[in-house]
């Protein structure tokens, strides 16, 4: 390479700028591709073509300048259309979240390469319930300051107007019109006493739509919410708004998520995803985000790491961290086993969870989730689209095999979880299977499951134990009050959810030490749970509200105070 190409990119690596080998600027706006902000007119071709050049221009800064984007697809509006006319039922989410359905992503960046995209101050409307942001097969992407919504938000928001002895009234707001049809696969209300999602509504049955856009519910609803805030979520899970799949140092800093018809970020068979100002909260004048999970991370590895993030009015946790257990169905002759997973909604992807050569196996007990031995993964066949795996194992399993379940020892991440807010939102704050986790310096208020939860989850499938969990200088406010509990406390637990915990140590060492923790909405059975592990030193927690500050259960050794 030429000298003074050689000291140009030098110096343009210390001001951050990428060039291109021949040492000419590689930065590029997306209005060169017919992408204005702000004017109006549909941009999904100069968008999508400006996510092509980065997949063909390794080293690519794309910049999107400040405004408003509109991305459209017809098949994407179609299925809108038919989910809000009731043609997927009044639960759509079995009919569109399965494995391989079709949909449309949006800006797709699929194979890209050392690519950053700038777009503080831009906001990319969605016109169709699509995936917006596709990062698929990438290395060392970031995305920075873009805020995704939807013109018409996959959810509806009204206030309750009027109450009866049975029955009440919520008058909708004009987003759309509302018709009987529409799908209500969740109801939730907004509690501006505690700034909490309240927890006792789940779903109504819609009686009749008046006039004005008001809908009329039967059901007993609580006098004190006349006047709050219902969303009514019109489906569960679908696709996220940004999906990261098998992709390599992922960042997304200072990103902004207000709707999405699914989770707001899934990341899948990825490595090392780091998430720093990451923001899922409701568009200004609503209270409610997206339909499920802020954040999920499924069959990962490396770290998953979040800073000073944000997560307010989503429909379940503000993240969960997993592998799968997955079934062994057969043995041949030939000393092939057949792998499926049997969870309740397959993957969170919809792909076949495929392990590969040289991947590390736990063979694991169904019954108490406790790992009997590890091998190794040394022929792979899968058929694309299949949802079963042969494989064949370095080490021969039991007679029994029926009863194991195998759990991919190479496919779960660390979780590092800091600085962060959760505020009011439906389930959990953290959910995490990871083997090392650190929960610390957070602030929890108004979920209506629990904030903190460690632990196996065997009935979705979902595993593994904790070898390490650090717990510590949290603020946990009304918590806990209703679904997502989990050993009966509102704000911390370490516990197993198997066929048999009975005396068993899943978990390995765990610290839960200087947390605030406040139950004022209601009296909580307890605080802090820990079940069903080794070692735990609890210590410097400060509790009220709570019947019981700390439960342990089934722990091989204690360190208090």
């Amino acid at each position: 390479m030429n000298k003074a190409i050689t000291i140009l990119l030098a110096f343009a690596a210390l001001l951050g700028q990428p060039l291109s080998a021949d040492g000419r600027s590689n930065t590029v706006s997306v209005r060169k591709f017919g992408a204005v902000a702000d004017d109006g007119k549909d941009d999904t071709k100069g968008l999508r073509k400006a996510a092509d050049y980065c997949r063909k221009h390794p080293g690519t800064t794309l910049l999107m300048p400040p405004g408003e984007y509109i991305i459209s697809d017809p098949q994407a509006r179609q299925l809108e259309d038919d989910v809000l006319a009731g043609k997927y039922g009044s639960n759509p989410e079995p009919k569109m979240f399965i494995p391989y359905f079709p949909h449309v992503k949006g800006m797709d960046f699929s194979g890209s390469r050392d690519i950053t995209v700038e777009a503080q101050g831009a906001r990319l409307m969605v016109d169709g319930w699509m995936e917006p942001l596709s990062i698929i097969d990438c290395v060392n992407f970031t995305l920075k300051g873009l805020t995704i919504d939807y013109v018409r938000q996959p959810h509806s928001e009204g206030k309750v107007v009027e109450i009866g002895d049975n029955w009440f009234v919520v008058q909708f707001d004009d987003e759309r019109q509302m018709v009987k049809k529409n799908p209500a696969s969740r109801l939730c209300l907004w509690d501006d006493r505690y700034g909490i999602v309240h927890s006792k509504v789940y779903s109504f049955n819609k009686i009749e739509v008046q006039e004005g856009n008001k809908m009329k519910f039967r059901g007993k609803m609580d006098p004190a919410m006349l006047g709050a805030t219902l969303g009514m979520t019109h489906t569960y899970h679908f696709r996220p708004a940004i999906f990261i799949g098998t992709s390599t140092g992922t960042l997304i800093e200072d990103v902004t998520i207000h709707s999405q018809p699914g989770m707001g970020l899934l990341g899948w068979d990825s490595r090392d995803i780091t998430m720093r100002g990451l923001r899922v909260v409701p568009r200004e004048g609503k209270r409610f985000s997206t339909n499920t999970d802020a954040t999920h991370f499924s069959s990962c590895s490396g770290k998953i790491v979040l800073e000073g993030c944000e997560f307010c009015g989503q429909g379940d946790d503000a993240i969960n961290v997993h592998g799968y257990y997955h079934n062994i169905t057969a043995r041949d002759e030939d000393g092939w086993y057949t792998a499926r997973l049997d969870a309740p909604t397959f993957t969170h992807s919809q792909e076949t969870d495929v392990p590969r050569v040289g991947d590390r196996m736990e063979v694991t007990a169904i019954s108490t989730v406790l790992p009997m031995l590890t091998t190794e993964v040394t022929e792979v066949q899968w058929e694309p689209r299949s949802l079963q795996v042969r494989l064949k194992l370095k080490d021969p399993l039991p007679d029994n095999y029926q009863d194991y379940y195998l759990f991919n020892v190479d496919k779960i991440p660390d979780l590092e979880f800091r600085h962060n807010r959760v505020l009011g939102n439906f389930a959990r704050g953290v959910l995490s299977k990871a083997r090392h986790t650190i929960v610390e310096d957070n602030y929890f208020q108004g979920c209506t499951g629990i904030a903190v939860h460690v632990g196996v989850e065997s009935n979705w499938k979902e595993g593994s134990f904790a070898e390490t969990a650090l717990i510590r200088r949290n603020t946990i406010v009304n918590c806990g009050q209703s679904r997502g509990m989990q050993g009966k406390a509102c704000a911390i637990a370490v516990v197993v959810d198997a066929p048999d915990t009975e005396g068993t140590f899943v978990h390995g060492e765990v610290t839960v030490e200087d947390n605030d923790i406040t139950s004022q909405v209601y009296e909580a059975e307890r605080g802090i749970a820990v079940q069903n592990t080794r070692i735990a030193t609890i210590k410097g927690n400060r509790v009220s509200g709570c019947k019981h500050a700390v439960y342990t259960k089934y722990v091989g050794k204690v360190y208090w105070e």
